[in-house]
């Protein structure tokens, strides 16, 4: 029964018209990223995003009123990172919902004039990279939902632990628990208070999540897109004297096309590298705070089995979006350095000899690495994952040696 219901579901995430990016680009709409011209629902989609701004404000506000207390601050520092992130990438992608829009749309237009094409291997490329796309998507939605629900829930077990083994001991009673530290201009030890509070904060953070799952889920699926597209393209290399004989003409076209696709390729890659550089230096720079702040929270001694399986989990899922971004980063360049072997490994030697310099020309231009940068100091790459792993752990060794 409840398999039926999701795979239901999962259907009515497809949409022909968005072969690749359907369930991403249905969450775009549903959660404002991708506006409409509705102009009632994009004033509430703006208002809904102003309110997550000055709920982040409120948390670096009570950031620095805790700045006496290093634990707190840190279970603070933790999640605000986060929200500043959650917080960016929301209110850039309705900025440039433009620019969003027509990379998604290029994406879609191109996918369906392939699969028009019906070509056997281009076919086959695409179920596999489409398949590898939407678990990734699916997975990484249910990571982020995982991780969110164990940030709302946590406190509470918590309380109810520390609860119990009061009433055993006859002690005194505990403070409320507490979703996210964040500011209010209100008593937080008067019970409706506090209620109103949690409910606000698990509403803030679930908000979060839909942004993060969203928003990451669907920059790893373009860049799935374009490393299957390179392939794609290198398999068009590959083909274009497979005739035993062919005419000039036949030759020349097939050349136009393959420079047509990579220079598509090109121009979708420099527009999402425009989109994605400012977020991820940003990302790049909190990224070892983050992880930071939560390896040391698991070892102190008072924490927790519930604090410690948060942190955990919390700590798995950073690690893991940030690998995501790196890891298929990486695989793009690494694909596009290897396009003009396609050419090479062609029977190209078959070829007029009049047709060859087109052909140099073209193994010139597809010659090109394609880096997705994250500001502009370094770029997106497992050797930019592993040197943040190293950032992190020297951050955490110089906590542990302020304690001592």
């Amino acid at each position: 029964m409840v398999s039926k219901k999701v795979s239901s579901l999962v259907k009515e995430l497809e949409d022909p018209n968005h072969p690749l990016l359907g369930p991403n680009i249905k969450a775009f709409y549903f959660f404002g990223f991708l506006q409409s011209y509705h102009t009632i629902q994009n004033i509430c989609y703006k208002a809904w995003y102003t309110i997550g701004f000055f709920y982040v404000v409120t948390q670096w506000i009570e950031l620095w009123l805790l700045k006496g207390d290093l634990n707190k601050a840190l279970e603070n520092l933790s999640i605000s990172t986060l929200a500043i992130m959650s917080t960016t990438k929301g209110v850039t992608t309705v900025i440039w919902q433009k620019y969003w829009k027509e990379l998604l749309e290029n994406i879609s237009t191109e996918e369906k004039k392939q699969i028009n094409k019906k070509d056997n291997t281009t076919m086959k490329l695409m179920k596999n990279y489409k398949n590898y796309s939407r678990i990734i998507t699916y997975f990484y939605w249910f990571l982020v939902s995982a991780t969110v629900s164990m940030v709302i829930t946590s406190p509470f077990l918590r309380y109810m632990y520390l609860k119990s083994r009061i009433n055993d001991q006859n002690n005194s009673t505990i403070s409320y628990p507490e979703i996210a530290s964040s500011w209010y201009p209100f008593d937080k030890t008067n019970i409706l208070i506090h209620s109103m509070k949690c409910f606000l904060d698990a509403i803030m953070l679930g908000q979060g999540a839909t942004v993060i799952a969203t928003y990451d889920s669907t920059v790893i699926v373009i860049m799935i897109f374009l490393k299957g597209q390179m392939r794609i393209l290198q398999e068009n290399c590959k083909k274009m004297f497979q005739e035993k004989q062919i005419s000039n003409h036949v030759v020349i076209n097939r050349i136009k096309n393959c420079y047509e696709h990579h220079q598509f390729l090109v121009r979708q890659h420099n527009l999402l590298n425009s989109l994605l550089s400012p977020i991820m230096f940003m990302y790049v720079l909190l990224c070892s705070i983050m992880i930071c702040c939560s390896v040391y929270q698991l070892t102190l001694e008072e924490a927790t089995t519930y604090q410690r399986l948060w942190f955990v989990e919390y700590t798995i899922a950073i690690v893991f979006q940030l690998f995501l971004y790196c890891w298929h980063s990486n695989e793009v360049a690494v694909e596009s350095d290897l396009l003009d072997r396609g050419l090479y490994e062609s029977d190209w030697w078959k070829s007029d000899i009049n047709i060859r310099p087109i052909f140099i020309l073209l193994a010139g231009k597809l010659n090109r690495i394609f880096v997705l940068e994250a500001g502009p100091f370094t770029t997106l790459s497992v050797a930019t994952f592993i040197k943040i792993m190293k950032g992190a752990y020297s951050f955490y060794t110089l906590f542990t040696q302020m304690q001592k």
